[in-house]
Order: C-alpha cells, then structure tokens, then sequence
C-alpha cells in the first residue's frame, strides 16, 4: 500500500527556510533638548503671570458685576413693595370715601335733609295729577301757516302717484 500526501494546492513559503542576513539597522537621531535662554524663561514666566492676571481680573468683573446686579435688584424689590403699599392704601382710601358718600347719598340721609333743612313735606295723594295721551294726533291750522290751494294739492297728488310708481 502507498501512502500519498495531498496539500492541495498549497506551496511551501521557501522565505522561512532562507538563511537571513543581518541587516544593517539604521540608527535614530538623538535628539538634544536645550535648555531656552534665559530671556525666553523670563518672556515665558512673564506670558503665563499676564495669563493668570487676566484670567483673576475676568473672575473679578464677574463677580463684582454679580454683586452689583443683586443689589440693583433688591434696590428694585424695596421700591416695587413700597409702590403696592401705596397701592392699597390708595385702595382702601377709595373705598373709604365710596362708604362716605354712599352714607351721605343714602335716600334715608336725602329725605331727612329735604324734611328738616329745606322744609319739605312727603308727596300727598292730592298732589298726583295725572295727564291722559290717548286722544290721539291733532294738527292745528294758525292763521299764519298758508293755504294750500286746489293746484297745490292735484299737483302733490300727481307728484305721489309719481313717486309710488317709481318704488315699484
């Protein structure tokens, strides 16, 4: 019996089995870190106190803006409450002087100013005279209000009839 290997179709990766050379390693540069001159750490130093300077005075304008708005408000609180305190006692004056003049406008108050200053005696039934409209509409002819004549009054007829025709 034999034996047969199958890989299919895979091949062998004949890199492994080569023999390397060593290569030659290319070297980093080294890099030097030099200190900066003194007149850069002091431009340095001076930038980054100016940065905390600015950054302290910009908290400061917050808060004293924050400060000064409060008490604009409170300032603005005091005189709306003492505008509505004046507010209602305005309201109750008012109303004050309506119970007044409602007491002294009472029809009690009137009759018996009528009865004991002016004299004024109550109404009495012999008083009442009463007045009949019932007998109806009356034209009056004065001597001065002119005549009309027979023309006159075929003329207003005609010009009736006229008028009645143009309606329709």
């Amino acid at each position: 019996m034999q034996r047969q290997y199958s890989n299919g179709s895979a091949a062998y990766d004949l890199d492994n089995f080569r023999t390397r050379t060593p290569r030659a390693r290319s070297k980093k540069p080294t890099l030097t870190v030099t200190r900066p001159s003194r007149s850069v750490r002091a431009r340095r130093r001076l930038a980054t106190a100016m940065k905390v300077a600015a950054v302290i005075a910009i908290g400061v304008a917050v808060v004293v803006m924050m400060l000064y708005y409060r008490a604009v408000l409170t300032e603005l609180t005091l005189q709306i409450s003492s505008e509505r305190t004046k507010l209602n006692e305005e309201i109750s004056e008012g109303t004050r002087l309506a119970a007044e003049l409602e007491s002294k406008v009472s029809l009690r108050n009137v009759e018996e100013y009528a009865t004991q200053k002016l004299g004024m005696a109550p109404l009495d039934k012999s008083q009442i005279t009463y007045i009949n409209l019932n007998e109806g509409d009356r034209v009056e002819l004065t001597s001065e209000s002119p005549r009309q004549t027979i023309a006159d009054r075929i003329q207003l007829a005609i010009s009736n009839v006229q008028e009645y025709l143009k309606d329709k």
